[in-house]
């Protein structure tokens, strides 16, 4: 009987102790599972803001490109972010609806990111209607980074609030974690006191003791997976990656390496790997290193420097290095660990935009300068060869104006330089063969440098034809002549080589805008003084020269630099001092046979019962050109805007050629009157004339199709050509058209 109450106690003890323990047990998973749902919103919420924050971010950088470059690739990011940005400030808001000051900041937060996007939206509306100074206006005020600064600062409270709560639901549930373990304990103390409690804790026990050793063994698999994934990255990215262990407390050993890392500086991974620091590298360069170390572990964080490596296999190159201090349980740093980008290709990169901005704003002043300035030039040298006439027989008169059209001229040459430096020269491209150009200006180089200097053409077999302005590379070829010359006092032999070339890929990555392709090479070397490195380095600047006062402008070979580049191509100068210099230009190959000259002007379309429309706006240089055109023998008719002068040929004015000015003022756009004119009066030739040629009749720094351009200033000879030779081709085409007829 005892002993079936000792039973039945036990029993009952056992039950007692198995329905305590189920609701202890019930009790701690329920609030458990209550915290980590608590702990998982926090975090759904944290990280909702930063999905907000990372599409703002985006938005701003793509605008920012967007108008740096010109780009519309650029935009993608932007138009990615306005699309996602709707769903995240509703999730946000969903989120946080448990908490009323989350709410006001998740509002205010969504009131701030749709106010930065609608000034991110203007800017790249600017951008789009072609506005870029208005949208680079907008950026440089200021209100962007405000309107970021208080994005940045919600953003940070959210999530310090998000945080505190996260805390104070830990401390809460460790209080109750606490709490049901003393009971736990209570009643294991129970338990002991019968044999059926302690048989069922001791499985209990077991049980527990089997799924703790599942879960390690789980653990330990997921570890060995990390672990796994963390060697593919560390051995498979192309930065560089090392781990620094330290030991007693000062010695630096470089633990681990990436091949990235060893392949850039040249050794084997297994020959560095473990050895100190102090003794891989000299005493200087360690010592730097280590002083670099002790700071990063003085900070607490990571720590981002930049540093230009030389020695390297490559030769320098620029690095960029995060290093950052790792803990151990104990709360001392033993490791550092850091990765290094090189970003010395981002860096030349940065650099040729630099110089693209700078040579568009050398372009965009000169071209204002240009057109007022080549406008000025054109009425006084047109007066002055009106006056030519005038002083016939006063031999003195006729030496000072023949004085005054050469100071004219070397003025617009000036002029002509400085807009080919800055590539806003109009080109007249065709298809040319360089050795018969160069063959026909043999003569003339030889002519020009004079008998002390040997000229010698050397042209490689089987040369293939390129696309450039023939003027163009003459004008460019005598440059690198003279140059030669002055390098070469006593005299000595230049040399013009013109062969086939092909650059590739890793020339061109090393070299500025260049595009790997096949050129044609034209190489201008002397044995003159050679450069050193310091002048080689400004030799292409706008009116940099080594010549005495008055022997030069300095614009020389930065209008062929200009040039060059903009025919697409690419010039490259190799010199040392006493040993000469070689110039090479590469110009674009070209597969199409080469271009036939045009006819010779017909002269005998020149004369009294031609009449020409002037169409001009400047009223000097209007009046200057209809005299010069009156005493080439034509009739005139003058329009100071390309409205009137539509008026004139629709009105039925008898108009044998418009004469007329690129840039005219009134509504009626110069391209809009060309394809009018062309509508109303097809056989009507248009002979264009501007100090500086906008996009209207130029692309890609080339006249479009059958444009038809005189710069000014213009001489009266040169403009009675090119009159007399649109007149002949007018008069050829009529001729073809009225037999086809018959």
């Amino acid at each position: 009987m005892g002993f079936k109450r000792v039973i039945a106690a036990s029993v009952l003890l056992a039950v007692l102790v198995a329905g305590l323990s189920f609701f202890l047990v019930f009790t701690h998973l329920t609030s458990l599972a209550s915290a980590r749902q608590w702990v998982a919103h926090s975090h759904l919420v944290k990280e909702a803001t930063q999905d907000l924050y990372a599409s703002m971010q985006a938005a701003e950088s793509g605008e920012r490109g967007y108008v740096i470059t010109r780009d519309p690739a650029y935009l993608d990011p932007y138009l990615r972010a306005v699309g996602a940005m709707g769903p995240e400030e509703a999730r946000l808001g969903e989120l946080v609806v448990d908490n009323a000051g989350q709410v006001a900041r998740a509002q205010a937060l969504a009131r701030s990111v749709n106010e930065r996007m609608m000034l991110v939206g203007r800017i790249v509306a600017a951008g789009r209607a072609g506005d870029f100074a208005g949208a680079r206006a907008q950026v440089a005020s200021g209100r962007g980074r405000t309107g970021m600064h208080d994005i940045r600062s919600l953003v940070r409270r959210i999530r310090q609030v998000e945080d505190g709560l996260l805390a104070e639901r830990t401390v809460q549930a460790d209080q109750q974690e606490s709490l049901t373990l003393d009971a736990g304990l209570a009643l294991s103390l129970v338990a002991l006191a019968g044999l059926i409690a302690g048989v069922w804790l001791l499985a209990r026990a077991n049980r527990r003791l089997e799924a703790a050793m599942h879960e390690a063994r789980a653990s330990n698999a997921a570890r060995e997976a990390t672990d796994a994934l963390t060697r593919a990255l560390f051995d498979n990215v192309t930065d560089y990656l090392f781990v620094i262990n330290i030991e007693d407390d000062e010695r630096y050993i470089l633990a681990d390496l990436n091949p990235a890392f060893a392949r850039a500086m040249g050794v084997k991974a297994e020959q560095v790997r473990g050895r100190a620091i102090d003794a891989l590298l000299p005493g200087q360069a360690s010592q730097g290193l280590i002083a670099h170390y002790r700071r990063v572990r003085a900070a607490g964080t990571a720590v981002t420097t930049r540093d230009e490596i030389p020695g390297l296999p490559d030769g320098p190159r620029t690095w960029e290095s995060i290093l950052a201090p790792v803990k151990n349980p104990r709360g001392a740093t033993d490791r550092i660990i850091g990765a290094v980008r090189d970003i010395t290709e981002r860096l030349r990169a940065d650099e040729r935009l630099r110089d693209s901005q700078r040579m568009e704003a050398i372009g965009q002043l000169t071209g204002g300068v240009a057109h007022d300035f080549n406008n000025l030039l054109q009425v006084i040298r047109g007066n002055l060869e009106l006056l030519e006439s005038a002083v016939a027989g006063d031999d003195r008169a006729a030496q000072r104006l023949k004085s005054a059209i050469h100071g004219a001229d070397r003025a617009a040459q000036l002029t002509r330089q400085l807009l080919a430096f800055a590539r806003r020269t109009p080109l007249a491209p065709q298809v040319v063969n360089l050795s018969r150009l160069v063959g026909e200006m043999a003569d003339l180089l030889r002519r020009t440098l004079g008998e002390a200097i040997e000229v010698e053409t050397v042209v490689g077999g089987g040369l293939w034809n390129t696309i450039a302005d023939p003027a163009q590379v003459e004008s460019a070829l005598l440059n690198l002549a003279l140059n030669a010359r002055y390098a070469m006092p006593e005299g000595g032999r230049l040399t013009v080589e013109i062969t086939n070339a092909s650059l590739d890929e890793s020339y061109a990555r090393a070299a500025s805008e260049v595009t790997a392709g096949q050129y044609v090479m034209l190489a201008v070397s002397d044995t003159g003084q050679g450069m050193d490195e310091a002048t080689k380095a400004r030799v292409f600047e706008p009116f940099f020269t080594t010549k005495p006062d008055g022997k030069g402008t300095g614009l020389g070979l930065s209008m062929v630099y200009g040039f060059v580049k903009q025919s697409n191509g690419h010039i490259q100068i190799y010199s040392e001092p006493g040993h000469g210099t070689t110039v090479k230009i590469y110009l674009p190959r070209s597969r199409e046979a080469t271009s036939r000259p045009p006819p010779p002007p017909d002269e005998a379309a020149l004369g009294a019962s031609r009449t020409v429309l002037v169409v001009e706006d400047e009223p000097e240089v209007r009046a200057a050109t209809v005299a010069m055109l009156g005493d080439l023998g034509y009739r005139c008719l003058e329009a100071a805007d390309a409205q009137s002068a539509l008026a004139i040929i629709e009105a039925g004015a008898e108009v044998d050629l418009v004469f007329t000015d690129v840039v005219l003022p009134g509504p009626l756009r110069t391209r809009d009157f060309a394809q009018r004119l062309a509508e109303a009066r097809p056989d009507l030739p248009v002979l264009f004339t501007s100090g500086y040629t906008d996009n209207a009749i130029v692309h890609h720094g080339r006249l479009d199709e059958g444009v038809n351009l005189i710069s000014k200033p213009y001489a009266r000879a040169e403009l009675a050509r090119r009159l007399a030779q649109l007149l002949a081709q007018r008069r050829a085409a009529g001729a073809v058209s009225s037999a086809q007829t018959r």
